[in-house]
């Protein structure tokens, strides 16, 4: 009795052979071992890590027959985190987004857990008033309290919000969850992320990535509360800053 052995579809050969020449080629820039894992994410492009003689690394598979100038800066940057390697990495990412797969913001919602109601406050209820009378309820995002993060010592800077254009999720610090912090802050918060679905982040002539146009900041100051919420910012930063710090 002869059992065949199974023969994997030609696709997934062809990856195979594409992961072990790459492996190859960056075995010699590395100089070292090297594992190489290739995949298909929408969003991290890149991972790696050392396990002592050993780099590991994830790859998007746009970078299975990447040109060699790419595979020496992501050489560098593996190293040494070469800003410059960074750059040229970013820019071949860029020209190559063709072959990364695109989610809808429904499906990508569904691999996110939103949490928008607080302890203090309701964010979602605060989305949905902004949204009427600032934008005619036109707006067409979800919201969520962000991962509560704990540090041990106080933070330099803070995020209070972000927007995703990809998922169309707006994301708060659950540090403005507090009930020293007011609802008039938080709704400034959550109106400046809703402008960032408004006013879409460009490339300026400088090949910057701007992210607040004049337009964006001029339409910000029509924020009822605009300059209280500027002034209590202005007063409280450190009382944010210090929002779920770990007990020494």
């Amino acid at each position: 009795m002869v059992r065949q052995s199974p023969v994997d579809p030609e696709p997934n050969r062809l990856v195979k052979v594409w992961r072990r020449v790459l492996e190859r080629r960056l075995r010699t820039r590395l100089r070292a071992k090297v594992a190489v894992e290739i995949h298909d994410n929408t969003h991290t492009m890149l991972t790696f890590q050392r396990q002592r003689a050993l780099w590991r690394l994830r790859l998007h598979h746009m970078f299975l027959a990447a040109p060699d100038e790419v595979l020496q800066a992501l050489a560098s940057f593996v190293r040494k985190g070469d800003p410059d390697a960074s750059a040229l990495l970013d820019k071949y990412i860029e020209r190559n987004r063709v072959f990364i797969r695109r989610l809808s913001p429904a499906q990508m919602r569904r691999r996110i857990r939103l949490e928008p109601v607080g302890q203090h406050h309701d964010l979602l209820r605060i989305y949905e008033r902004l949204n009427e009378r600032y934008f005619q309820s036109r707006i067409d995002a979800a919201i969520t309290f962000g991962p509560a993060p704990r540090v041990k010592q106080p933070r330099k800077s803070i995020k209070m919000g972000s927007y995703s254009a990809d998922s169309k999720v707006i994301r708060i610090h659950p540090a403005l969850d507090q009930p020293v912090v007011p609802r008039y802050f938080v709704e400034w918060i959550v109106f400046h992320e809703m402008l960032h679905h408004v006013y879409r982040a460009r490339r300026g002539e400088d090949g910057r990535r701007c992210i607040h146009p004049p337009a964006l900041m001029a339409h910000e100051k029509r924020f009822h509360d605009y300059s209280r919420a500027l002034a209590w910012e202005k007063e409280n930063l450190d009382l944010l800053l210090c929002a779920g710090m770990s007990p020494a």
